[in-house]
């Protein structure tokens, strides 16, 4: 156990200040002594994913650094810490740091992913109490360890002792980004802090190539989350960088060469205009001679060369129907016939074609008319079908879920344009929507990836999906989504829409009069007749407010670490992603305000998105209520959030009262002081409510 805090600073020297303290290294003792024997309701980690999976039994033993915490005693432990941080040194063990927020990604992980195997309600709603300590244990030591980690290497400025730079790239490299348990925030992060104290080392040490790598990663992974092309941008800067001759004056230029072109091989740069048509064939001519290298397995690992070749493989038939039939002028018709006939035949000789393959087949021959459209989404249709029963029984890991949804965009394509009955496509649409939902439900937790998320917007909004679901069905296919990718988002929602309808009929009840003015109702009288309209509204409003928050699920979730300035900026853009959801369903169109404006200030001068003004809405109040709903739920939470511990009800009322006038409606905040009854009934639901919320979530979604 002595070793263990020993080890996380190395040998000798001063105290270091704002470092890793004792406080710290305790808190490291009580997460991994908690993070494998801690039980809920005698359900550990393990015993739950082995009804799909079993983790192996080094993940369920503490890591050997830290001794035999069962034999320890807790006071022992700390007091020995104690005394070896006496003699603290400037150098941070760098490996174990990574070695610790690895091994509490894969505990964040198995947590996150046990949440679809418990079959039993009390075990259920308690596990997700069980969860959330868990999870924000994960959460203070992680953010710890970040923190020692930067203010370590910001304190050398721009010069980073050389062996301090090597080790530091060498440990995250090897004992993070290789165990692929990564965050893209943190490596970007990580390259910028590593590069300005860098700047001074000779080129032959640099880790530039690496840091161009994680920036390629990072930006494209940024770039998922909501579609921001800045991120997309600067991606391509850093994989152009890697290309350059320029990059072969540093080391691990193979290295970072192999995965450049990994990520530019790719049609995506074309589709949104970042390079040209001969940019496009550079690239892959770079890729061909690659792949002829007489040493290419020293290089790459068998999976990535893999990859790499198919790549090479399907580049043709990617680009027809990635690029060509969205932007028909890049090449002329001539051209498009004749490599749309080549690309077919090509295929069809082949023993076997993968899933994505297959239907781009089917899609270029009823492009080509070699078949007709019946034909071509009856090929489809079966071969789906075939398809999803195997995927099914998987375990959805990043690759799979990845196989299974590529395909489904020209799946679209020619279910919409098939000569068959309407009602043929509506129930191909329906049953295709329903096994989305399982499928992102069974997706196995991995922060490192996340194409998935962006899928999950383009799919669940494309025009040529929603078009085919009714109301209902859309309201049922979104709200499995939001359960299936991230079920405390979709509770908080469901929590805010309760509070909010409290605190309308609070309204109804003492102060109609405040409602006046919305939906056009200009008297009390008007307001109370229509107060059934109100209540729906409010409801829907509060369970919708948040939808954006499906087009970067993986930022949402993201709580085992702080977030970064660039995550803060893209979880700001989902008010307006909202309004992406809210314009493919027919209707809710109509909480365009309390969606865009839910993070509003009530005066307007604070708050986001800054180019919405919340004073000039028809339906302010309505704002105002979803508002102050929001704020309460989220400070009161205990389940949701990792990176605070929930207020009681009682502290969160004076912070409503400071911000009374500016932050939130003053009307609503009298309210709630004036009428003790009203109070008492927010009080039990924001500190109450949610094992209701959870049970309803857990009858609808998860009872067997």
């Amino acid at each position: 156990m002595r070793a263990f805090f020993y080890n996380i600073l190395n040998d000798g020297g001063k105290r270091v200040s704002g470092h890793l303290s004792f406080q710290l290294l305790f808190l490291f003792f009580i997460l991994f002594v908690s993070s494998f024997y801690t039980s809920v309701q005698g359900i550990t980690p393990g015993k739950l994913i082995s009804h799909k999976q079993s983790i192996p039994d080094e993940m369920l033993e503490a890591n050997a650094l830290a001794g035999s915490p069962s034999t320890v005693p807790l006071e022992e432990s700390a007091d020995n810490s104690a005394e070896e941080l006496d003699d603290d040194l400037d150098t941070i063990d760098f490996k174990l740091c990574f070695d610790i927020l690895a091994q509490n990604r894969l505990t964040y992980n198995h947590y996150n992913d046990s949440i679809f195997l418990i079959k039993e309600h009390d075990k259920w709603v308690n596990y997700f109490r069980r969860r959330a300590i868990k999870n924000h244990q994960i959460f203070a030591a992680n953010q710890e360890i970040m923190r020692g980690i930067k203010e370590f290497l910001t304190k050398h400025g721009d010069s980073i002792p050389e062996e301090i730079y090597l080790d530091f790239c060498h440990s995250i490299e090897q004992r993070y980004v290789r165990k692929k348990l990564y965050d893209p925030f943190l490596l970007v992060r990580m390259s910028r802090i590593l590069e300005k104290g860098g700047a001074y080392l000779p080129d032959s040490v640099k880790y530039t190539n690496v840091f161009n790598l994680w920036r390629l990663y990072g930006y494209e992974q940024m770039w998922n989350l909501g579609g921001d092309v800045k991120y997309l941008r600067k991606a391509y800067q850093a994989g152009k960088a890697i290309l350059s001759e320029d990059a072969k004056r540093y080391p691990h230029y193979d290295f970072a060469l192999a995965g450049a072109l990994e990520y530019m091989s790719n049609t995506i740069w074309l589709a949104f205009g970042l390079e040209t048509i001969q940019d496009f064939e550079e690239h892959y001519r770079r890729l061909d001679d690659f792949l002829k290298r007489e040493d290419l397995d020293e290089i790459v690992v068998p999976e990535q060369k893999r990859d790499l070749l198919e790549l090479q493989q399907v580049k043709d038939e990617a680009f027809l129907c990635n690029v060509y039939y969205y932007t028909p002028t890049i090449i002329d018709s001539y051209v498009r016939d004749s490599l749309t006939r080549a690309v077919i035949d090509r295929n069809l000789q082949k023993a076997e074609l993968s899933n994505l393959s297959f239907i781009r087949t089917v899609f270029l021959q009823m492009k080509a008319r070699q078949i007709s459209s019946r034909e071509a989404w009856l090929r489809c249709k079966n071969h789906y079908h075939e398809k999803w029963l195997k995927y099914r029984d998987s375990p959805m890991n990043d690759r799979i879920i990845r196989d299974y949804l590529r395909p489904l965009y020209i799946f679209l394509i020619i279910n919409d344009e098939a000569d068959v009955p309407v009602s043929q496509k509506k129930k191909t649409i329906w049953k295709m929507s329903q096994d989305m939902v399982t499928a992102f439900g069974k997706r196995k937790d991995f922060q490192g990836n996340t194409d998935f998320v962006r899928e999950l917007f383009r799919l669940s909004t494309h025009r040529r999906l929603v078009k085919y679901l009714s109301y209902k069905q859309m309201i049922r296919f979104m709200s499995g989504l939001n359960v299936s990718t991230q079920v405390t988002t979709y509770a908080h929602s469901m929590h805010v829409a309760k509070i909010a309808k409290v605190l309308l009929n609070g309204v109804l009840k003492h102060k109609p009069e405040l409602l006046q003015g919305v939906f056009g109702y200009k008297t009390t009288t008007e307001v109370l007749k229509h107060k059934r309209t109100l209540r729906s509204f409010i409801y829907e409003a509060g369970m919708i407010h948040d939808i954006g928050k499906n087009a970067i699920v993986s930022v949402v979730n993201n709580e085992y670490l702080p977030l970064t300035d660039d995550e803060f900026s893209i979880i700001r853009l989902h008010p307006r992603l909202g309004d992406i959801f809210l314009n493919a369903v027919p209707g809710w169109e109509n909480f365009h305000d309390t969606t865009v404006g839910h993070h509003k200030w009530y005066n307007g001068k604070g708050g986001y998105p800054a180019d919405f003004d919340n004073t000039k809405s028809p339906i302010r109040f309505l704002i105002d209520i979803v508002t102050l709903s929001d704020c309460l739920q989220a400070a009161t939470e205990c389940v949701g959030r990792n990176y605070r511990i929930s207020k009681t009800f009682e502290v969160v009322m004076p912070e409503l009262r400071a911000g009374a006038g500016t932050k939130y409606n003053p009307d609503l905040v009298a309210l709630i002081d004036a009428y003790p009854k009203l109070a008492k009934k927010l009080h039990h639901l924001v500190e109450n409510g949610w094992i209701e919320i959870y049970y309803r979530i857990y009858s609808r979604f998860f009872q067997i």
